[in-house]
């Protein structure tokens, strides 16, 4: 096999291949398209625009790209990446998933992430809502969400710490940022 490196002005793409038939049709649907969609392991796309000879258009593909509303396709592969980190993050602390408690903070996280607003302000909030989907009363709820945390690494923290300690993990996972990070 050999690793070709493509380069021309600022832009780079390395490829490997066996031969020069491959790097000559990237090289012919870049010239064609002006643009080339790779998708990674977990579904997301990488875009690679043509800006060689045309560095307007290649910012209109680029503003066309980032514009561009999502497919059902897309949005399933977003739920999934978002199911895949919810869930590596709650293993990563020792979640036992089979446990309703565990399910409650899965479930918060999750509709939180899907609707873009934030989780309930106090946990009695997160029990109610949560505990609802399931025809648990807060009582319920809140004693299944502590087990849970207990049973998992975050035993010692409070139920709105252990949340919060495991959203923050899931935006880093996801490639968030914090604001007052540098």
């Amino acid at each position: 096999m050999e690793n070709r490196v493509l380069k021309r002005g600022s832009v780079e793409m390395s490829v490997v291949c066996s031969d020069l038939s491959l790097l000559e049709n990237i090289n012919t649907l870049l010239r064609e398209n002006g643009v080339i969609a790779v998708e990674d392991d977990y579904g997301i796309l990488h875009y690679i625009v043509d800006g060689r000879n045309n560095r307007k258009e290649a910012a209109g593909k680029v503003t066309a790209i980032s514009s561009r509303k999502s497919t059902t396709s897309d949005q399933n592969k977003e739920e999934a990446f978002l199911e895949v980190c919810i869930k590596t993050v709650l293993r990563e602390y020792g979640f036992d998933m089979s446990l309703i408690g565990s399910n409650l903070i899965y479930n918060a996280i999750y509709s939180s992430f899907r609707r873009g607003i934030p989780l309930p302000s106090t946990m009695k909030g997160l029990y109610v809502e949560s505990g609802g989907e399931y025809g648990l009363s807060y009582q319920q709820s809140e004693r299944d969400v502590r087990y849970a945390i207990v049973r998992s690494s975050l035993k010692n923290m409070r139920s709105r710490a252990a949340v919060r300690c495991i959203l923050s993990r899931i935006e880093r996972r996801m490639g968030f940022r914090d604001p007052l990070e540098k």
